[in-house]
């Protein structure tokens, strides 16, 4: 009896040993994502910025903490990061490190986290906008009737933000207009006339009943110890590095809108002058590649669009070689097709539905819309000075006509057909698609070339009989 209490015992004892050798080893798997946004905010930081929040999702992170040390920049750019910020599950679990300096839109993006500290030293504020010129080599203040729309615009998203993220907005306001200065329990911080700046003391220190700090949760030595002050001693972080690709991206990016539409106007040239897969139809594919390839770069898009794309591309192509006249592949094709180019424009994030809802496709479409009827008014000028085959639906499916061979006006021939204005002609040995001014011509009659109007031949019956 005595001996099964001291193995009972035993058993207790290893057992709590084993959860007191587990509990550090649990406590080191939290982990505090970094993303280091340092220089000035531009649309290349965006993509570093949305991929940095991607992957702390994916990685389940803990905390995600932004270091800042930016004089500020573009509004849209920073607007767009505060949105990405948004998408973290966590939101009590963003931090903000100011080292060195936030500035401007830097100031913006620390609102959009929910604690903020600073390094000894370190500035915050200064968020009036402003008009840069080309290249950001210069800046200069806004009209006054100007500013006041934008102060408007601005103030109200920074009164949001800080908010929706437990700031006093108030504060934020003195950054962004200097005509509303500051006042905290009576006491004038900042007289109207000056944008705020805040040093890492000032923004620490405390106002009201109960005392609150007026921005800053407190002054850390560097980013190391927050970490630690995140996540405990056991915490690990892990910092976002900046790749060659970003700038790839940036490119890529930037010429979108250009490869989707060279893209369509290159298949559609492909469809009108190649009797089969041609020099057009490889170009129309680079480019839709590339088109792929940068949005995944970007961060907007895994391979998933890209593969909707080319099964959609591969469901046309069975049919045209391999089905002629089922046309169900072909439409399903092109439906998969559309969607992969649109999927990849939809900004995603990891364990998000599948299913992204009709209102973010507005946007894509519209891209989508623009790209096309930029490539079809392209293709159509291009057309006139091009040779083409005509895709016509006969009773053994989709069957391809000769290329339209070079004629002159003045040349005569005979209908093949009913010209009703339009049909086929023959001028010697070559079958030629033609068109009428309007009249209808039986078969047989004799035909006179008017004009040749790139690929439209233009005819007029002769008075001869064939």
């Amino acid at each position: 009896m005595r001996g099964s209490t001291r193995a009972g015992l035993s058993w207790k004892l290893l057992w709590m040993l084993a959860f007191l050798a587990q509990a550090p080893a649990g406590q080191a798997e939290k982990l505090v994502y970094v993303i280091p946004v340092h220089g000035e905010i531009e649309p290349a930081l965006v993509y570093f910025v949305r991929r940095g929040v991607k992957e702390a999702v994916a990685h389940g992170a803990a905390a995600l903490l932004l270091d800042l040390d930016t004089p500020g920049g573009r509004a849209d750019a920073m607007e767009e990061m505060i949105h990405i910020i948004d998408h973290f599950p966590n939101q009590n679990a963003t931090y903000s490190f100011v080292d060195s300096k936030a500035f401007s839109a830097g100031a913006f993006l620390a609102a959009a986290t929910r604690h903020i500290y600073m390094a000894p030293g370190s500035v915050i504020g200064a968020a009036t906008p402003v008009l840069a010129s080309p290249g950001g080599t210069s800046v200069q203040n806004l009209p006054e009737s100007y500013e006041k729309k934008i102060l408007s615009a601005y103030q109200a998203l920074v009164r949001a933000t800080a908010e929706r993220h437990g700031h006093n907005p108030a504060v934020f306001d003195a950054m962004v207009d200097r005509e509303s200065g500051l006042v905290i329990d009576g006491a004038v911080l900042l007289p109207k006339g000056k944008v705020l700046t805040l040093t890492d003391t000032e923004a620490a220190r405390r106002y009201g009943n109960p005392p609150q700090p007026l921005l800053s949760d407190g002054t850390v030595a560097d980013l190391r110890s927050l970490v630690r002050q995140i996540g405990g001693e056991g915490a690990r972080s892990e910092e976002l590095r900046p790749t060659g690709f970003e700038k790839i991206a940036r490119a890529l990016m930037a010429a979108g809108p250009l490869l989707l539409g060279l893209g369509l106007l290159l298949g559609y040239l492909e469809l009108k002058t190649g009797g089969s897969f041609g020099l057009f139809g490889g170009a129309a594919l680079i480019c839709f590649l590339l088109y792929f390839f940068g949005h995944y770069l970007a961060g907007l898009s895994g391979w998933e669009p890209l593969f909707l794309f080319l099964c959609g591309v591969g469901l046309v192509a069975f049919e045209v070689f391999f089905v002629p006249g089922l046309l169900l592949p072909t439409l399903v094709g092109l439906i998969l097709a559309l969607f992969g180019l649109l999927y990849a424009m939809v900004d995603r994030y990891p364990k998000e539905a599948l299913w992204i809802g009709v209102g973010r496709l507005a946007q894509p479409l519209l891209s989508f819309a623009l790209s096309a009827l930029a490539a079809f008014a392209a293709g159509a000028v291009a057309a006139r000075f091009l040779p083409a085959r005509r895709l016509s639906l006969g009773p053994e499916g989709i069957s391809v006509q000769k290329r339209v061979p070079p004629v002159k006006p003045g040349e005569e021939g005979v209908a093949l057909t009913v010209l009703r204005p339009s049909g086929t002609a023959r001028f010697g040995e070559k079958l030629v698609d033609v068109v009428t001014s309007g009249a209808f011509v039986p078969a047989g009659s004799r035909l006179r070339i008017v004009s040749v109007e790139g690929v439209r031949v233009v005819v007029e019956a002769s008075d001869e009989e064939a």
